[in-house]
């Protein structure tokens, strides 16, 4: 039999496969045909498929389902250790599926450093790379990236500029009243 398309990705799926390999998307079940029986046997009623013995549990940031796509019977007992949460609990909703990205992560111990002992080494280093992921986000390139990080991260390093300039000013200005 004929490998199926993933109704999501267009993956290729293995016969008898209840969900895709690439995106994890659920596949509908094959009709499977079997061959015309001989004529001496009564014909008989067809079987409906057998769902399969497991069923994956979604996690929250799992993309929405198709329309006309029923959640799995959860069949299957959580994990040890698993803890379902509170009653009443629904994380906001802008930060649901959002992380914070590798540049920002960087810009953020960048300006730490800028603040507290290296002034521009790291500070223009730190504006860069937030700027990179503010860029990424404003493209539509990645969604997945909270941008409140990315901006914190970015005037956290003009903050630390500021300071150095500050400093470099005043430490000038005592050095030049100290030679009156």
């Amino acid at each position: 039999m004929d490998d199926l398309k993933c109704p999501r990705c267009g993956a290729s799926v293995p016969p008898n496969a209840a969900f895709c390999g690439m995106c994890g998307a659920p596949v509908p079940p094959q009709q499977v045909v079997q061959p015309p029986d001989p004529p001496s046997d009564p014909p008989q009623a067809p079987q409906p498929p057998q769902p399969p013995a497991w069923q994956p549990i979604a996690a929250p940031s799992d993309p929405p389902p198709q329309p006309g796509w029923q959640p799995p019977a959860a069949n299957v007992p959580p994990p040890p250790g698993y803890l379902p949460p509170p009653p009443g609990y629904y994380p906001p909703p802008g930060l649901v599926g959002k992380i914070m990205g590798d540049n920002t992560k960087w810009a953020l111990g960048l300006g730490i450093a800028a603040v507290f002992c290296c002034g521009p080494v790291t500070g223009i280093v730190g504006i860069i790379l937030a700027k990179k992921d503010m860029d990424e986000i404003a493209a539509g390139r990645a969604p997945q990236l909270d941008e409140s990080w990315a901006k914190g991260a970015f005037y956290l390093n003009i903050v630390a500029m500021g300071l150095f300039v500050a400093e470099l000013c005043l430490f000038w200005g005592r050095a030049g009243l100290g030679r009156l």
